[in-house]
């Protein structure tokens, strides 16, 4: 399970946000300090936790760390006797794009198998600078940006796409959007966490 926390001093000032699932919430249970938000046949999306005092240099996404882990389960526990498991697999990984085919139904994606390491990819990229033979940094499923978005399997135009290639902006290196994936080094070991 991947576990997404927020965190906005300025929106929403003592209440951390812990997504789960993307869906509309239906409904509630509250005890404790923490509210279970729950969406259709009562399946759990996520918890807002109310607190005195979070610690955080940002506002919006949190970074998963195993002490924010303890500090989530920790609520949980005293609120539901709950505790929930984060998957801390690296999910942004350096690829190596083997080819790049057009898009039978698109006049500017490209299909691209993409060597992560385990396995060979398939993504489909509308990026204009996406070649073979590169290196990138791929997203797959389950990846979380450092914005918060969160990766998965999906279709661009019929075509099946196991998550995607990112550029610099999505990664959070440059703060002004600039077109185009990054493209890295020959010497990037493929299959390796990108953020180490």
């Amino acid at each position: 399970m991947i576990a997404r926390v927020f965190y906005n001093a300025k929106a929403f000032p003592g209440v951390v946000l812990v997504i789960l699932h993307d869906e509309e919430v239906i409904s509630t249970i509250k005890s404790k300090n923490v509210t279970k938000l729950l969406g259709k046949d009562e399946k759990l999306l996520g918890y807002n936790i109310e607190v005195d005092h979070f610690e955080s240099d940002q506002d919006g996404y949190q970074k998963m760390t195993y002490d924010l882990l303890r500090f989530v389960n920790g609520s949980l526990h005293d609120a539901f006797d709950e505790e929930i498991i984060h998957d801390f697999n690296p999910y942004i990984v350096v690829g190596r794009v083997l080819a790049c085919d057009d898009h039978p139904d698109s006049d500017h994606l490209h299909v691209c198998q993409v060597d992560v390491g385990k396995e060979v990819v398939q993504i489909v990229c509308g990026a204009a600078n996406v070649k073979a033979n590169i290196n990138v940094v791929a997203c797959l499923p389950n990846a979380v940006l450092p914005d918060g978005k969160f990766i998965t399997k999906g279709k661009l135009r019929g075509i099946k796409s196991d998550g995607m290639l990112a550029s610099a902006y999505e990664l959070g290196l440059i703060e002004e959007k600039k077109k185009g994936i990054l493209i890295l080094e020959d010497e990037a070991k493929v299959g390796e966490p990108f953020f180490k």
